[in-house]
């Protein structure tokens, strides 16, 4: 077609049809096995993602990547959807998981080695395609996840990363340390899901706040907003303020979390009821609650 005719084709669309066009990916769809696959392309030193056996079914996940304070790349993608694989096949004995980066780092966003290299809106959209299906498997696992942030903190894509946890926690041993959406001062919007997140957590006008400001927020800023759950010393310490809430049964904690998720998945009211209720069923008599009645029952209740 000649410049002319797209010229005339521009001039009968609407301004918002404009914009969808030029303003909107228009390349070709992809599934996710896909975008796994341009994702290995993309791999830069010794960076992982680790699985460390746990104590008092609690796993710990590791972002490997010092060299970039914990930043991500194309494997460490990978390795995440692998591990989250891992802990699906292990439901039973895992009820917790303490996500942190290695080094005293949380994670400082997308390995800029990788951006410098992917930088064309193909493998963007890749990118986005697969961290985006990897976040959300995380976010669905059927254990309570916390993030630990500390050293230079979560940024960019490290605090998308921290809104698929069920909740935050941040460092109080550095002044530094600080969580921020810091998108656009490079250009760039949230990709990997979490704006959606991002707002059932503070609210949309937080969230427009925090995305146009592009602050990184100390620990007590982000606590004061609801993105942050609490301030701990360590790793360790985080561990500590996890196991209380893992206290019940395995199949209690996986009901609540499924329960929870289905509630934020947008259901109708009357469709998440009944999901609820069919959560809710199986554990009515089940060991767990048997138990329960018994403690009850022995103190003379």
């Amino acid at each position: 077609m000649s410049n002319t005719n797209e010229k005339n084709m521009d001039g009968n669309r609407s301004p918002k049809e404009k914009y969808l066009r030029d303003f909107t990916y228009q390349g070709p769809e992809m599934s996710v096995a896909e975008a796994r696959d341009i994702m290995s392309q993309f791999s830069y030193d010794n960076s992982t993602v680790d699985l460390e056996e746990g104590e008092n079914g609690i796993a710990k996940v590791c972002l490997n990547n010092p060299r970039a304070r914990n930043a991500i790349n194309g494997k460490m993608m990978i390795d995440l959807n692998d591990i989250i694989d891992k802990l699906e096949d292990h439901m039973a004995e895992y009820k917790g998981v303490i996500l942190y980066g290695a080094n005293g780092n949380f994670c400082a966003g997308g390995d800029l080695k990788l951006t410098k290299k992917m930088h064309n809106p193909d493998i963007g959209y890749a990118m986005s395609t697969y961290i985006g299906y990897v976040l959300e498997k995380f976010r669905n696992l059927p254990m309570i996840t916390v993030a630990y942030i500390d050293g230079s903190g979560a940024l960019g894509g490290g605090a998308e990363i921290t809104t698929a946890c069920d909740y935050r926690l941040m460092s109080n041993s550095s002044e530094t340390t600080a969580i921020g959406f810091i998108h656009g001062t490079m250009g760039l919007v949230p990709a990997w899901g979490s704006s959606g997140r991002l707002m059932s957590l503070v609210g949309p006008r937080t969230t427009l706040d925090l995305l146009l400001d592009g602050r990184r927020l100390s620990a007590s800023e982000a606590t004061d907003v609801g993105l942050v759950d609490g301030t701990v010393a360590t790793l360790a310490d985080a561990v500590q303020w996890l196991s209380p809430k893992v206290r019940h049964d395995v199949n209690v904690i996986r009901a609540i979390k499924r329960t929870r998720l289905c509630h934020e998945a947008g259901l109708v009211s009357r469709a998440a009821s009944l999901m609820e209720r069919k959560i809710f069923a199986p554990l009515w008599g089940g060991d767990a609650n048997r138990a329960a009645l018994d403690r009850f029952f022995k103190k003379g209740n």
